[in-house]
């Protein structure tokens, strides 16, 4: 489309020819596919990372393979009233992404118990979780390439070390009879997954030492990342079910002041939309509903321009005022929501609000949003401001009478 608007989920990153990543002219002369076939590595398959990482660690793994021992196909034993650890020790709006899978484990295994590894930067997250009925119980796991970017590295291998052994301790004491890691990427928890001791192991093939899974999630790559989580249930025996958004509380009606939430930070600046699309868009918006403005206290200082934008009759500001639990419900309360492609995006969708994400091609993809949802829109921020801002509005009239 003509102004960098999309409806739905059209684009993914998938798989595509290696050579111009690679300065090996053997390498180069292949295909990702024809890598696959020749390393028999899936995780060649997503294009994520660039291909020559990937191929150097397919090479590197398939090394380290001929001095391990596979670990050999073991049943799923009975999950009625098992305990299950989920591993997900990543940032928020993974978390709330994962909601899917959680709600259809609980649904469908509602004797079971439920554990959730994650990090310990997303504990209000994985306490609302509990809080909510999605999980029973909390294990932190600070992974070192997920720690907080600065953190010098030699502290991030010990704070790893250090974590994944009391992660292990407190695994072990609770008899896991499966142990799910939904990480389809580096680094995945396979090092957590052997020292829990859970009776089967179950995980993606797509990084290292994945054969020391007794069972392997499939990885589609034409479908979203929480789609390819969800397959885990067809692994584990239980009936499928279909990524149409994050799975959260039902909330109360709408009121006729609802407003349209804008979350216009990013964890990953790359992904933030210019200053000039806020300058032409907010005002337009403020015309159609109030605005509630959103993000952490960085934010509210780095974005203290958008607010002499709004009419202050028609401004909320709550950047840097809201804990995670709050901006669920905030988020439940908006009619409309647009920012970047981060946590309110993702819970605007759960809701069934009308929703933009302001999408930097470059910096992001948008392989973590469910298919063919009608109310949700892509736009590229890099393509013409004003073409842009029509797009935005054209969407949110179809929906805000």
């Amino acid at each position: 489309m003509p102004d960098g608007c999309s409806f739905g989920y059209v684009t993914r990153r998938t798989a595509s020819p290696t050579p111009a990543h690679l300065s090996c002219p053997v390498l180069a002369a292949m295909t990702r596919p024809r890598l696959v076939q020749l390393l028999g590595r899936e995780y060649l398959l997503p294009a994520w990372y660039p291909a020559r990482l990937v191929t150097g660690l397919a090479l590197l793994d398939q090394g380290r393979r001929v001095f391990s021992t596979a670990a050999p196909q073991v049943p799923v034993p009975e999950l009625s009233q098992a305990t299950i650890v989920i591993a997900k020790p990543d940032h928020f709006g993974d978390l709330i992404q994962a909601t899917a899978l959680l709600r259809a484990l609980r649904d469908r295994l509602p004797q079971a118990r439920l554990v959730l590894v994650h990090g310990s930067w997303a504990r209000d997250v994985g306490e609302w979780l509990v809080a909510h009925d999605y999980v029973h119980d909390l294990v932190a796991y600070d992974a070192a390439w997920l720690q907080p970017a600065g953190t010098p590295w030699s502290t991030r291998f010990s704070v790893e070390r250090a974590t994944r052994l009391a992660a292990a301790r407190s695994l072990r004491a609770m008899q896991p009879a499966v142990y799910l890691d939904i990480r389809c990427g580096t680094p995945s928890t396979i090092d957590l997954a052997i020292e829990s001791d859970a009776t089967v192991r179950i995980g993606f093939g797509l990084r290292g030492r994945s054969w020391q899974y007794h069972a392997r999630i499939p990885y589609d790559v034409d479908a979203s990342l929480p789609q390819n989580w969800l397959h885990a249930l067809d692994v584990l025996g239980l009936p499928p079910a279909a990524y149409r958004g994050p799975s959260l509380p039902a909330v109360a009606a709408l009121s006729g002041t609802a407003p349209i939430i804008v979350q216009p930070g990013s964890r990953t600046r790359a992904k933030e939309a210019p200053l000039s699309l806020w300058q032409s868009l907010l005002p337009r918006l403020a015309a159609v509903a109030p605005i509630m403005l959103v993000g952490n206290a960085d934010d509210r200082t780095r974005f203290s321009s958008l607010g002499d934008l709004i009419p202050g009759d028609r401004l909320d500001n709550m950047m840097g005022r809201t804990t995670f639990a709050e901006l669920v419900t905030l988020t439940g309360r908006a009619r409309a929501a647009v920012g970047v492609e981060s946590m309110v995006a993702h819970l605007a969708v759960g809701h069934g609000r009308p929703t933009v994400v302001l999408n930097n091609p470059v910096a992001s993809g948008r392989i973590a949003f469910p298919d063919q949802i009608d109310s949700l829109r892509f736009c590229d921020i890099t393509t013409r401001i004003d073409a842009t801002t029509d797009a935005i509005m054209d969407h949110f009239s179809r929906f805000l009478r």
